[in-house]
């Protein structure tokens, strides 16, 4: 496959990554594990997206309107991390030789745990709560996985962009992509 970006906005690209990744650094460090949680997150997403961005048009249900096919980041990333696990499981080279099954579990593990706190931090019954340790626990485990899903990322774009490589999207991922038109129901199907 070729590159579609040029070598300059790859480096741009990677600069802002490196800024970023030096924050959740500087924000462990300096006890923001609230902060550094949120960056880690964002970063997983972009890494998500940016994987699902290099094949997504090889689908045939990436149409004009749908979900996968807007340009910005603004799929949910727990449809991110399945589109790409789907590709994972039906045994996709770029994709089977770059990603694991516990690196899946551990993002999608990670991922619930962090909407679980946030989602808790302003509750009723859990905002007398010290969350501290939480997130930084939080901010800790997503530091590792954020790193893994780096290199995951380094790993997929190697294999895809090999002279030599064609991506093929299977079928029967095509067929379980949320982006794939359903059947309305009418009142007589019901």
């Amino acid at each position: 496959m070729k590159q579609n970006e040029s070598l300059e906005l790859r480096c741009e690209m990677a600069t802002m990554h490196d800024f970023f990744l030096n924050k959740i650094d500087d924000s462990i460090e300096g006890g923001l594990y609230f902060e550094a949680a949120w960056l880690i997150y964002s970063c997983l997403e972009n890494r998500f997206f940016r994987v699902l961005d290099k094949y997504k048009r090889k689908c045939k249900y990436c149409i004009k309107g749908g979900k996968c096919r807007k340009g910005s980041n603004q799929l949910a990333i727990s449809t991110k991390v399945n589109c790409v696990e789907r590709l994972h499981k039906a045994k996709v080279e770029c994709i089977s030789e770059s990603f694991s099954n516990e690196l899946f579990d551990e993002v999608k593990k990670w991922i619930k745990l962090r909407n679980n706190l946030m989602h808790n931090l302003l509750s009723l019954e859990h905002y007398e709560d010290h969350f501290d340790n939480d997130f930084k626990d939080l901010a800790l485990s997503g530091k590792r996985i954020v790193e893994d899903v780096y290199g995951a990322c380094a790993k997929f774009r190697e294999s895809f962009f090999q002279p030599d490589y064609e991506f093929v999207f299977p079928e029967s991922c095509m067929e379980e992509c949320p982006c794939k038109p359903r059947k309305q129901k009418t009142a007589e199907t019901g």
